[in-house]
């Protein structure tokens, strides 16, 4: 799992994002505006990650976490609309009651 990106990214880093987002070095390149060859590059660290990809990759984390924070919890939503008999429930209210 990734770790509270306020430092610099490394390539492990980089690397697990792309994957857990699901994205191939193509995807991540057209999502920071370069090649893949340069993803490849910063991935085996011949390439430092400039401060402007670390930006782009710091969004990229955190709308990764918020997708998966809703993913972990759509069982309890389901069950939640179940219980209520209602069509939609608003998720920070089922987040709120499970924490």
């Amino acid at each position: 799992m990734l770790e509270n990106q306020n430092s610099e990214w490394t390539k492990e880093n980089l690397r697990s994002l792309r994957l857990r987002l699901g994205w191939t070095r193509s995807d991540l390149a057209r999502r920071l505006g370069c090649s893949q060859d340069i993803v490849a590059s910063m991935e085996d660290g011949s390439l430092e990650i400039d401060l402007s990809a670390q930006g782009d990759l710091q969004v990229l984390l955190r709308h990764a976490e918020t997708c998966s924070d809703e993913v972990k919890h759509m069982p309890a939503c389901e069950n939640e609309m179940d219980r209520t008999a209602l069509e939609q429930v608003e998720f920070s209210r089922v987040k709120a009651d499970l924490e």
